[in-house]
This record gives structure tokens, C-alpha cells and sequence, in this order.
């Protein structure tokens, strides 16, 4: 069965560099450890779902720090299309 707050805990710590995605994978030895999208290239639309998940279960903290995050991701691109 999966378990979306595992998930998104997962996630979450990758995206706010709380651990790495091998952390996250030493850590579930024998089963399949998973992401909420590719965690090594997220995209907004993927924080956006992240953000509502925080946000039905108030964990408010979590979605400044993800908004900040898609903002750094937004703004990265829009350097790169730039140049």
C-alpha cells in the first residue's frame, strides 16, 4: 500500500535539501523508495501538488519553504532562457 505522507516527506526533504535522494533510498533498503515526480528534476507543477498537500494538513512552514523553492526553480529557468 502506498503511503502519500511518506511520499511527500520524502520529497519534501529532498526539495529543501533536508537529505538527498540516496539518503532516501539507503533508508528503504529492500523496498522501493518514492517520490512525489523525479525528485532529480522537479518540476513547479510537482511543488504546486506538494504545496496543496501541506496546506490540507496545515503544515504551513512546509509550503513557505516549498514556495520558496519553486520560486528559486522559476527563477533559475528564467536566467537559463536568457542566456
Amino acid at each position: 500500500m502506498v503511503n502519500i505522507e511518506i511520499i511527500m516527506s520524502n520529497t519534501y526533504g529532498v526539495l529543501t535539501n533536508r537529505c538527498s535522494v540516496e539518503d532516501i533510498l539507503d533508508q528503504y533498503k529492500g523496498t522501493e523508495a518514492m517520490f512525489y515526480g523525479n525528485p532529480y528534476d522537479i518540476e513547479c507543477a510537482d511543488i504546486d501538488e506538494i504545496i496543496s498537500f501541506y496546506e490540507n494538513t496545515e503544515e504551513y512552514e512546509k509550503c513557505s519553504e516549498l514556495i520558496r523553492v519553486k520560486n528559486s526553480i522559476y527563477l533559475e529557468n528564467l536566467i537559463e532562457s536568457r542566456l
